[in-house]
């Protein structure tokens, strides 16, 4: 088990999935506590994302925690001293804890998804972002191959709108009317400034990203 803690306040961590679902398992305490939820899961590789949040939170919190989810399926912790996030892709889980504000978090591996399905949560005037990446990247070229570069933008906009959506705890999102990024250029690392117009509210979130060699990451503090 390979994990990562990228920060103490809030509280965030990484984890490489690379062990069998029944290893991590076998990691539990109350391993039978587990046993139920597992059942009801058919895929191997869920049962490894379900469990690793589970042993990520144990690493962090230096105990096992029981996950509970509301009615709009938001995570919180039985003991309800922190407020919880977490997300899994292929090979890798993450999770931050916090007190106080509405946490988010999301990682994805890297891929060519997100840039397929870019129209479908960026707004017209989002999409120009992508031509300050230069040639290959023009939305009305639509190009066959375009840089791998195209493919981390689109990827880190879905994760940032992914995470605000999680931190806003409400249902019927619509990531293109309610979720808007301001315009901002990609590096390895840097901040992303998105205004929610979902409530009443109007809240502008700074959302952190990180681009890694085999995954791509966003949270909100």
């Amino acid at each position: 088990m390979s994990i990562l803690t990228l920060g103490s306040s809030p509280l965030m961590g990484i984890m490489k999935i690379d062990e069998t679902w029944q290893e991590m398992l076998a990691a539990f305490e109350n391993a039978d506590l587990y046993c139920a939820e597992l059942d009801k899961i058919k895929s191997d590789s869920r049962k490894q994302e379900w469990l690793a949040v589970r042993l990520l939170l144990k690493y962090l919190l230096r105990e096992e925690q029981i996950v509970d989810y509301d009615e709009n399926g938001a995570p919180s912790l039985r003991n309800r001293r922190y407020r919880v996030s977490f997300s899994h892709t292929k090979g890798f889980a993450a999770v931050i804890l916090g007190e106080y504000e509405a946490l988010g978090v999301d990682i994805e591996y890297h891929s060519e998804r997100a840039w397929r399905l870019r129209e479908r949560f960026l707004s017209t005037d989002e999409l120009k972002m992508f031509a300050l990446l230069g040639a290959g990247c023009e939305i009305s070229e639509s190009p066959e191959s375009p840089e791998l570069r195209c493919f981390d933008l689109a990827t880190v906009c879905w994760c940032a709108k992914e995470t605000a959506f999680k931190a806003l705890l409400q249902t019927e999102v619509d990531f293109i009317r309610h979720l808007r990024i301001y315009p901002f250029v990609l590096s390895d690392k840097g901040t992303i400034r998105l205004r929610e117009t979902k409530t009443p509210l109007l809240r502008t979130y700074i959302i952190n990203y990180m681009i890694a060699e085999n995954y791509i990451i966003t949270w909100k503090e």
